[in-house]
């Protein structure tokens, strides 16, 4: 019987615990951090038709392309997806249905994680 031992980050993203960015908490609530390579213009164009299919205001999406923006939001790897501050993908390029899938998780659990905070009321 082989004994497997998982990393670290595989139990992290298993349970779907993202890791919070700082400086990427406000202004729009999707954003994208893609240079021009090929991969990163492919994830740009299923991030920008998954917010088109989820009917998000136009303002919820930020394309953050400049090297030095992206290293200080503390992104190593591009594409990467950062949802409510949240880094949710990292080096790969997700399918439309992908990308809807965990942004409508990730924002479900960020509106959840805010109404326990001030006990149901508006702010």
């Amino acid at each position: 019987m082989a004994i497997i031992k998982l990393s670290p980050f595989k139990i992290k993203h298993k349970q779907k615990n993202y890791p919070v960015l700082p400086d990427a908490v406000g202004g729009a609530r999707i954003k994208i951090c893609a240079t021009g390579c090929s991969h990163c213009s492919a994830m740009r164009a299923n991030v920008i038709d998954a917010v088109k299919k989820m009917e998000l205001p136009e303002g919820s999406l930020e394309c953050v392309s400049d090297f030095a923006a992206i290293a200080k939001l503390g992104v190593m790897s591009t594409p990467s997806l950062i949802v409510d501050g949240k880094l949710v993908s990292a080096g790969k390029v997700m399918k439309t249905e992908e990308i809807i899938s965990l942004v409508k998780s990730v924002i479900e659990e960020t509106d959840k994680e805010k109404n326990d905070q001030t006990g149901g009321k508006e702010l």
